[in-house]
């Protein structure tokens, strides 16, 4: 298996990643019917936002914390909605890819979703 090395390799996760979670028992229907995401919307913005993270492309400029504290006030986002969204990720991840960047993605989604868990309950809902 080859590793994550450009932007192709970005979309072609994040498409199968989000293909995962928008059917998952546990965390599927806060995208699809909390968040109403679209495919068509959302993964462009998400491998924008991977890109950035795994390449330092300044391609991302939205605010994912903002987001999420938005998003907790429609649904409770639980430690085990964040479990969930990371232990799909990885598998993910490793049945694609494999070598040093497919090692970070996994990483930084860990460090993403100990952040928004941190931030989503203590910053108010409207960010000024």
């Amino acid at each position: 298996m080859k590793d994550i090395t450009q932007r192709s390799d970005i979309e072609h996760l994040v498409e199968t990643f989000y293909a995962k979670v928008f059917s998952d028992e546990t965390i599927g229907f806060i995208f699809t019917e909390v968040a109403h995401v679209t495919p068509k919307e959302h993964f462009p913005v998400m491998s924008d936002f991977w890109e950035t993270v795994l390449f330092g492309q300044n391609r991302y400029h939205g605010n994912p914390i903002h987001k999420h504290v938005e998003l907790n006030h429609l649904v409770s986002l639980e430690k085990h909605h964040f479990d969930r969204w990371v232990a799909l990720f990885c598998q993910t991840v490793d049945e694609l890819f494999a070598g040093p960047k497919a090692e970070v993605a996994k990483t930084r989604a860990r460090t993403v979703a100990m952040v928004l868990q941190a931030k989503i309950n203590t910053l108010p809902t409207q960010f000024h």
